[in-house]
């Protein structure tokens, strides 16, 4: 796809996600900064912030662990030892149990919510952590993304639902 036709269906992907009452209600919202091919999330992003929400997204510890941190209108960010840009200054963390809502990059989708991530497992092991569908975690993806089965590990953990610029998707089941 064109950068162009990227940021056409992650627009119509959006417009899908506003009409959901989880983004809605979500306050605090973990999120991404679009690395590759993933979905684009700057006007994702950009419209949380409008809507006074609070936007958390991934960094990378020493230890290989994903935390979310808060990203404020107009914050700085780099690149880390990835590639992926990620805040420069680093704000509050946000623990997984109290974000509302977390929108998941992936370069793969398959009908039963299982994912391809680019290979590290960080979002993985993140949602090992999560009890329950809480918060509730979605893929932000293209519909060309879809596949008929993303291979799975013990550890790969499903997703709740993936919107796309053709609407929610939700799993059929495993």
């Amino acid at each position: 796809m064109s950068p162009a036709q990227k940021n056409a269906a992650a627009a119509r992907a959006l417009r899908h996600l506003q009409g959901l009452r989880m983004w809605q209600h979500a306050r605090h919202i973990g999120l991404y900064l679009a690395y590759a091919s993933e979905t684009p999330t700057d006007t994702l992003i950009a419209l949380a912030h409008q809507q006074h929400k609070q936007v958390y997204v991934p960094r990378i510890t020493g230890e290989g662990l994903m935390q979310m941190h808060e990203l404020r209108a107009h914050d700085p960010c780099h690149r880390n030892g990835y590639g992926i840009r990620e805040p420069r200054i680093t704000r509050p963390i946000r623990p997984l149990r109290q974000l509302d809502l977390l929108l998941i990059p992936l370069i793969g989708f398959d009908p039963n919510g299982y994912r391809l991530g680019t290979g590290g497992g960080f979002y993985d092991r993140y949602l090992a952590r999560r009890v329950g569908h809480h918060p509730p975690c979605i893929g932000w993806a293209f519909h060309l993304q879809l596949i008929p089965a993303v291979p799975r590990a013990p550890w790969d953990q499903p997703l709740d639902g993936i919107i796309t610029e053709r609407g929610m998707q939700w799993p059929t089941g495993s």
